[in-house]
């Protein structure tokens, strides 16, 4: 669950503005390197994934409490310690620059020049500046929301699982 959401936010955080580009460049229409960079920057897509991954370290960290806690219904604050310093620092070795880096070539592939140019024209009018503002905001709230939905989900469906191999544990010892 936890790679699932890691690549579910960083594509969210590199890709989101550009989800409805349908066309492949041909060659002479690929965008040089220095423009796919300067709409990265434009998109403060470093500080997006960064924010991304600290967001999502702290649901990862909050579902392995309460998973923790249902495990260990009276845990200590010592236990409880020790699963937090599990997360400290989970995603701070990032390589964010080499993320960034890797993903020029995608944006090229998928891309115009003259995309390009009407993104980073949006994105530098006073809409798309409010969409980058509001964007931190927005992805943190989502992560909480969606962070409580997947605990939910993991817990039914965990008591689910448990039940079903208890069943099954069950039927094996009557044959």
């Amino acid at each position: 669950m936890t790679k699932f959401f890691v690549r579910a936010i960083l594509c969210l955080a590199l890709a989101a503005p550009v989800l409805g580009a349908a066309q492949q460049p041909g060659a002479s229409e690929v965008p040089d390197k220095a423009d796919v960079l300067k709409f990265l920057d434009l998109m403060h897509a470093k500080t997006q994934m960064a924010q991304a991954l600290d967001g999502m370290t702290k649901q990862i960290r909050l579902g392995a409490e309460q998973g923790f806690r249902e495990k260990v219904p009276d845990a200590t604050p010592e236990q409880l310690a020790k699963v937090d310093h599990l997360f400290d620092g989970l995603f701070k070795s990032f390589p964010l620059e080499e993320m960034e880096e890797a993903v020029v070539p995608v944006y090229q592939k998928h891309l115009t020049k003259g995309d390009l140019a009407a993104i980073i024209t949006f994105y530098s009018s006073p809409a798309g500046q409010k969409v980058l503002n509001e964007m931190p905001a927005i992805m943190s709230e989502s992560m909480q929301v969606g962070g409580e939905i997947g605990r939910k989900m993991f817990s039914a469906k965990s008591q689910e699982f448990d039940q079903k191999l208890a069943e099954l544990v069950e039927a094996s010892k009557k044959q």
